[in-house]
């Protein structure tokens, strides 16, 4: 029989950092207090900050999540990457945005399914910041059901002709090559993947302007026009372009909810040391009740968050080692999918309560808060809709015969 002490040692599971994870964050911590002041300057200015992929490439930054076999590639696993878009994340959506994209999306997306060839020749330069990814899958008319897109791909001469357009796309005008996602021409199957060079004629990108936040991340319309794609550039196997997208979502989905956490811990931050200072009724509005409530469902909601996000991050870890496993695939789907979800909207609502604790001094984007509300606004949009998160999440209770779209 089992003494009381030795239950102690039946679980496996661990919140500790080991030293190489703490190497990586420390580093992400430095470059993100150097990129800080830049992102505020350029927040306040409403500009793209032009800065984040000189001043992480230096630092070797670009390739967290690639091995390290390709460039500056550091092989990272899931839990690691994820803490260290936390980190980031304190730093506002639109920083997080670019390693969304870039890493998540992109980076993620080619280890996984291109070629030994494809990798060594795009995610080399990409891990060292020599050449950026953009995502292409959504379009005027295609959103949550990217099966409706209408960009499509003709054959010639040996090459592939992409035309389309694509819309809200973040890095889309300072990419230099763009996972894009199209039918062929004249079918609504067999969808398919491809590595587009931004610089090839036909290519033109017009950014979006007078967003409600996210103003130093570059947000794009795309247009296509028989751009050629060399037939190696193909993404993946032909008519798996679905797949393919679906798995760079899944990534983004990881890094949103990550990125949403590390929104949270800044506004409590914040809303800690305002209220510690801020006097008012002849004492700080920290002693005060209904700011205190403020201040403990921050809390109690970051700690949820960040214990989904954990539990995400492991179990895609587990599927990275077991890609084969629909199984692992399924449950990874549907755990990142409530960790995006819970994550997106009580970052929101912290940085909504944060301006509250500011009161007017927390209605202006010169405070962290204010910037936070408007950003957070669009993770509960971009990388799966609130309505599309809700329903994974219920068709893993529910099993599959309960499809919405089947």
């Amino acid at each position: 029989m089992l003494q009381q002490d030795e239950f102690m040692n039946l679980s496996k599971m661990s919140f500790d950092v080991s030293e190489e994870q703490s190497l990586i964050l420390d580093q992400v911590d430095r470059v993100c207090k150097e990129i800080r002041p830049i992102e505020d300057e350029c927040y306040l200015q409403r500009r793209i900050n032009d800065r984040v992929r000189p001043v992480f490439s230096k630092a070797h930054l670009l390739g967290l999540p690639v091995s390290r076999k390709y460039g500056d590639g550091q092989g990272a696993d899931m839990v690691t990457y994820a803490l260290a878009i936390e980190r980031v994340g304190r730093e506002g959506t639109g920083l997080r945005t670019f390693f969304s994209v870039h890493m998540a999306l992109c980076e993620m997306t080619v280890q996984h399914w291109g070629s030994e060839e494809q990798k060594d020749r795009y995610l080399t330069p990409a891990t060292r910041g020599d050449s950026i990814f953009a995502f292409g899958l959504t379009e005027p008319n295609a959103g949550s059901d990217p099966a409706s897109l209408t960009t499509y791909f003709e054959e010639s001469g040996g090459k592939f002709l992409l035309t389309g357009q694509k819309m809200w796309i973040s890095l889309g005008s300072t990419a230099d090559r763009v996972l894009v996602f199209a039918y062929p021409k004249g079918k609504k199957e067999g969808m398919c993947g491809f590595i587009v060079d931004t610089k090839s004629p036909g290519f033109r990108a017009e950014l979006i302007r007078h967003k409600l936040g996210l103003p130093t991340a570059d947000t794009s319309t795309l247009y296509l026009d028989r751009v050629e794609v060399p037939k190696e550039d193909m993404l993946g196997p032909r008519g798996k372009g679905m797949s393919v997208a679906l798995s760079g979502l899944m990534n983004g989905r990881l890094s949103v909810a990550a990125g949403c956490v590390g929104v949270m811990q800044d506004c409590l931050d914040e809303a800690v040391r305002y209220a510690g200072v801020r006097v008012q009724h002849g004492k700080p509005i920290g002693r005060h009740q209904l700011v205190q409530r403020h201040i403990g469902l921050m809390s109690t909601n970051l700690e949820a968050a960040r214990l989904l996000l954990l539990e995400a991050a492991f179990t895609k870890q587990k599927y990275e080692e077991s890609p084969r496993s629909a199984e692992l695939r399924d449950a990874t789907d549907i755990a990142i999918s409530k960790a995006k979800y819970f994550a997106a909207n009580a970052s929101f609502d912290a940085a909504n309560r944060a301006v509250q604790v500011f009161g007017a001094n927390g209605y202006t984007f010169e405070s962290r808060p204010a910037r936070h509300l408007a950003d957070t606004r669009v993770t509960m949009i971009y990388e799966g809709t609130n309505e599309i998160m809700e329903q994974k999440i219920a068709l893993g209770a529910l099993g599959k015969d309960f499809a919405a779209y089947s």
